[in-house]
């Protein structure tokens, strides 16, 4: 469980960080350090003021984790874990890619949705191989190569940004195409809990349910804003 903190600044401001033309939060003048001691600091200016804005809504006084600082957390993670060595992550999202919930078409998904996202797929050269079975989809070699070509053709904002959403929707091409503008919001986090939905429709309102498709939701229009910020 990790610890709360108290906020002990008493100033939140936006300014330049290092020498590279960056900018970062400043607290009472001193720049934010994440965990591994790397400065919070980005090349766009639309997410650094967003991020200090972050910063701000923590009450005078008040406790807070990782989870009041939403942004943060994801930009922590582009900065610390995916900029030194990409490695990792590609290797996360490539799993996901070969075994994609997508593939595994039921009466609960949207069809004529799937089938957007798969045309637009295959004009990015990416052709898998579908299923209506429940037992595991072994992908051709061909698609796996061309998932493996496309991680690494992708921007590091995009693989933080897919982080976070790909482990939510089981999924490596259903968030690819909300961030490409192929799907909106609600489809595809409609598409990517189908089955939950189904269940809520078919036995009534479950509360424990519905909260943790609400927390999924939130994380994933999280993801979509800080990549949206990266690009502004």
């Amino acid at each position: 469980m990790v610890q709360a903190r108290k906020r002990f600044w008493k100033h939140v401001t936006v300014g330049p960080v290092g020498d590279d033309g960056q900018q970062g939060v400043l607290l009472d003048g001193r720049p934010v350090r994440l965990p591994a001691g790397a400065v919070l600091a980005v090349s766009s200016p639309a997410l650094a003021h967003a991020l200090g804005e972050e910063w701000q809504q923590i009450a005078k006084g008040a406790h807070f984790t990782p989870d009041d600082l939403v942004l943060t957390r994801i930009t922590g993670s582009y900065i610390e874990r995916i900029l030194p060595d990409r490695t990792a992550t590609e290797a996360v999202l490539y799993g996901y890619g070969i075994d994609d919930n997508l593939c595994y078409q039921s009466e609960a998904q949207d069809g004529a949705l799937v089938s957007r996202i798969l045309t637009w797929a295959a004009e990015q050269g990416l052709h898998p191989d579908m299923t209506e079975a429940v037992m595991p989809l072994e992908q051709p070699e061909s698609y796996k190569e061309a998932v493996k070509a496309t991680l690494a053709k992708m921007d590091p904002a995009l693989l933080a940004t897919l982080g976070v959403m790909v482990p939510i929707m089981g999924s490596l091409l259903l968030p690819l195409a909300l961030v490409r503008g192929i799907v909106s919001f609600d489809d595809a986090v409609h598409l990517a809990h189908a089955d939950e939905h189904q269940q809520l429709t078919k036995w009534g309102h479950d509360k424990e349910l519905a909260r943790q498709l609400e927390r999924k939701n939130a994380d994933i229009a999280d993801a979509l804003r800080f990549y949206n910020l990266m690009q502004g």
